[in-house]
């Protein structure tokens, strides 16, 4: 499921969710080749999975084991075990990041509509809660945040903006961090296209993302988020109607315009930004391929340029750039 490239491009993680729960290291060749190095134990089947700035740590999150681990990576880039903490969340972790200047950590809460924030000691590993721990990301009941990001820049009002993708309620959550590391809420803007007739949707049970009974409308099921390097345009999927939608970010106080939605893979779950912010590349869960787009650098449309194949299931894209 989810994998993470290293800061330093040597290293690809790669969570396993069935058991024996575990992630694989591989080493990627200058040709670009995967070279498997080892595996080590996870504590849980982890959805995310993100690195530290520095690439000291491995971050990883569990969406069924209501918990977050941070591991040490060695000199090598093998995952050390036991984890340096392991700390428990509440209901549905989903994602995990550290923020821009490593000092600051934030993991989602998928079933309680709720943004988690601490203190990130790049030396230990270790996490304090901030305060407050938690700030709640509810326009209405079962929002479900699951993916953000992190603008790559303050805007020009010296803030720090984050985007925080909502499963069920079909928007993204604009919140800023201040100089403390605390999330303030800002602006909720909807991400799904109007032109789909869709219906608040539900959080998936852990046995299977289709273990749901039929419904009047389709769900809403939102996946992935992405901005490009810039921090000027912004991108999100939703899973029932397979469309990728772009917004705009205003670079003077971080406000989401929403332009379009586009067709896409079949359930699109992962996709990624390249360095450059000139391409995008996403994967669908019920294709058998993936699409390249193109990012116009002016307005942020999106233009494909081809698809290819992948064999089934793809759901997670990471881009390695030497």
């Amino acid at each position: 499921m989810s994998s993470v490239v290293s800061p330093d491009r040597k290293m690809l993680y790669v969570s396993v969710r069935s058991k024996p729960y575990h992630v694989i290291q591989y080493r990627i060749q200058p040709d670009g080749k995967l070279e498997k190095v080892s595996e080590s134990p996870l504590e849980e089947s982890m959805a995310y999975l993100s690195t530290d700035k520095t690439g000291t740590f491995l971050l990883s999150a569990s969406y069924g084991g209501d918990l977050f681990t941070i591991n040490r990576l060695d000199s090598s880039g093998k995952v050390v075990t036991p984890p340096v903490q392991i700390v428990h969340t509440g209901k549905r972790a989903h994602a995990i990041q550290v923020d821009p200047s490593n000092h600051f950590l934030y993991v989602t809460l998928l079933g309680a509509d709720q943004l988690l924030q601490f203190r990130f000691d790049p030396e230990s590993g270790k996490v304090t809660p901030n305060s407050p721990a938690s700030i709640n990301i509810q326009k209405e009941a079962a929002t479900g945040p699951r993916h953000f990001q992190i603008a790559p820049q303050k805007d020009k009002q010296g803030e720090q903006n984050m985007y925080i993708l909502t499963e069920m309620a079909g928007n993204i959550t604009r919140v800023t961090l201040d100089a403390e590391g605390k999330a303030h809420e800002q602006e909720f803007v909807n991400s799904v296209s109007p032109k789909e007739d869709m219906q608040r949707g539900e959080a998936r049970p852990l046995t299977g993302d289709d273990d749901l009974p039929p419904s009047h409308k389709p769900r809403i099921w939102q996946a992935d988020i992405h901005l490009t390097p810039n921090g000027r345009f912004l991108y999100s999927t939703e899973r029932t109607s397979s469309t990728l939608s772009s917004f705009s970010v205003n670079p003077d106080n971080g406000h989401l315009t929403y332009l379009e939605s586009i067709k896409t893979e079949a359930q699109p779950r992962g996709f990624a930004i390249d360095n450059t912010g000139r391409f995008l590349i996403e994967s669908g869960q019920k294709s058998t391929q993936l699409s390249l787009y193109s990012i116009d650098e002016s307005s942020g449309k999106l233009t494909l340029l081809g698809r290819y194949p992948t064999g089934k299931g793809g759901n997670w894209v990471s881009i390695v750039e030497q």
